[in-house]
């Protein structure tokens, strides 16, 4: 008889060599409750997906409510879904004018694929900057992107034309031209150490 750690540690992949192994049972507001009633508070908050909290009550009701009529349909725009096209509406109304459409994904590397392919099919152009040090997903797109040069080692080649300038060093912007077809950067970055711009920065990069 396998334990769930003997379990885990052979049928899940780790993506580091050192898993936290605590074996969480439940959860509720901030924290994380093991099988053995120890108490942890959560900080990663399921990389933002339980900002809210564990089992908030508005959510759990929200949720309830959803999968009493159907747990999941087609996506990308083929059948017209309550929850979706309100979301939408609501993320529009949040949004500049001329950003009025949506388009809805699983998770954050998804989303820089996407951007990605958007910057390359609207401006028809093929180079992609990105700072070192910088941390987007780990898909194709977005690992060759990242600015952490062993993260990448194993899977090259990986995608062309892309250039990396030094986060917050206003002399690399000169390396953005009229080839490059996106600049991708975190507002603030995680991955090298929560590394903050100066806004003047930011404001000479948006220009």
């Amino acid at each position: 008889m396998f334990t769930e750690r003997q379990l885990f540690l052979n049928h899940i992949a780790q993506t580091s060599d050192f898993p936290l192994m605590v074996e969480i049972e439940k959860a509720k507001g901030i924290y994380m409750y093991d099988k053995f009633g120890k108490k942890y508070m959560d900080l990663i908050s399921g990389i933002g997906v339980s900002n809210l909290g564990h089992l908030h009550p508005a959510v759990v009701k929200a949720v309830k409510k959803q999968v009493d009529k159907y747990m999941y349909l087609m996506v990308y725009g083929e059948f017209v879904e309550t929850p979706q096209v309100k979301l939408a509406k609501l993320l529009s109304d949040l949004l500049p004018k001329n950003l009025n459409s949506v388009y809805l994904v699983n998770s954050g590397t998804e989303a820089v694929e996407g951007a990605l392919k958007l910057a390359k099919r609207f401006t028809g152009r093929t180079e992609i900057i990105s700072a070192f040090d910088a941390y987007h997903g780990a898909t194709q797109g977005s690992l060759s992107i990242c600015g952490n040069e062993p993260f990448k080692n194993a899977f090259r080649p990986l995608l062309p034309d892309v250039k990396h300038i030094q986060f917050n060093k206003a002399e690399d912007l000169e390396l953005i031209t009229e080839k490059t077809a996106a600049v991708v950067v975190e507002t603030i970055q995680g991955e090298a150490g929560i590394r903050v711009p100066d806004k003047a920065y930011m404001k000479q990069l948006r220009q």
